[in-house]
């Protein structure tokens, strides 16, 4: 490797963390608060809250990869630009194609990470997200609180006179007021075993107050299967049609590092002293055109072709600006 590209990599990542991070941030509190939204209906403890946050890293990263990418490349030519090193560069007879190959090489790298992300992590991180939802919404109906009237699990009306934590009850009382039953318990608790949800009576008894009997037992139980979404990529088709509307979504930003490749010279290469350096201002721009057209289109084909597109119009205005 060359002087040359160890100094624009050099620059390229250190560019690329700080932008990164700053995003990161950004887009991680967004997504926080989605959580907050998500989960308003049940309760959840920090270390839940930790567990959906990181199912969601691989949508934060992936966000920030492609951005972080465009805006560091526009970055460090437009600065070499700026001091004039990249003119000295030319001068010496290396091509305009030569200086970018560090970026191109991070741009197939970066396009291939994100694609591995949108294909693989992103669908199998919602998959697990989804399915916590699902397991602390069930469990939210048997969130109970002792010595508390007007609980409720189904038409069975719960009280319990004391609790060692909010999965364990003691002197526990169920009443149906439809059928006219009533259930004692000494003790119970909620476990979640394999995806099946069970609330477990321990040593009590079961009244029929209409026909006036009474059902002595050790252990009684309740239990719930909870929906859970399990769709493998080697199904391939199943799992296309059941990502179909995430991956319509992303595809155009996983190939954001491709299809901006020659917009990179066009904004970042100018002369000093003829033209002022606009190449944030060009760069936030058609980041906002690519990003409005991508989640206006609602067509899986069109997300697909949208990113070949902007890179055949990169290219023709590469080769009528750049005249290096």
């Amino acid at each position: 490797m060359n002087k040359l590209n160890k100094y624009i990599f050099k620059n390229f990542f250190n560019s690329f963390f700080t932008i990164f991070f700053v995003l990161g941030i950004i887009i991680s509190l967004v997504f926080i608060v989605y959580i907050s939204n998500v989960t308003s209906n049940f309760q959840i403890s920090f270390a839940e809250l930790l567990k959906m946050y990181f199912l969601t890293l691989p949508q934060i990263i992936f966000i920030s990869i492609s951005i972080s990418f465009f805006i560091s490349s526009v970055n460090i030519y437009s600065s070499l630009s700026e001091t004039q090193e990249l003119i000295a560069i030319f001068a010496l007879g290396i091509k305009p194609l030569k200086i970018l190959k560090p970026i191109i090489v991070l741009s197939l790298i970066f396009t291939f990470i994100n694609l591995f992300t949108l294909f693989i992590s992103i669908p199998y991180s919602k998959m697990a997200f989804i399915n916590f939802k699902s397991e602390k919404k069930q469990e939210a109906r048997f969130n109970f609180q002792s010595s508390k009237l007007s609980q409720q699990i189904g038409e069975w009306s719960f009280f319990a006179n004391g609790a060692k934590n909010k999965k364990e009850f003691k002197n526990v009382y169920l009443f149906n007021k439809t059928k006219n039953e009533l259930i004692l318990a000494k003790n119970a608790d909620i476990k979640i075993k394999k995806h099946i949800l069970y609330f477990t009576l321990y040593n009590g008894r079961i009244y029929d107050l209409n026909k006036t009997f009474i059902i002595n037992y050790k252990i009684a139980q309740l239990h719930n299967i909870i929906p859970l979404i399990s769709i493998s990529i080697f199904n391939f088709k199943n799992y296309l049609n059941y990502n179909k509307k995430m991956i319509k979504k992303y595809f155009p930003f996983a190939l954001i590092p491709f299809a901006f490749l020659f917009f990179i010279p066009v904004f970042s290469f100018f002369h000093p002293r003829l033209q002022n350096n606009k190449s944030l201002i060009y760069s936030i721009i058609l980041l906002s055109i690519y990003l409005t057209l991508a989640f206006l289109n609602k067509n899986l084909i069109v997300s697909i072709i949208i990113p070949f597109i902007f890179f055949i119009i990169g290219v023709f205005i590469y080769k009528w600006k750049v005249k290096f």
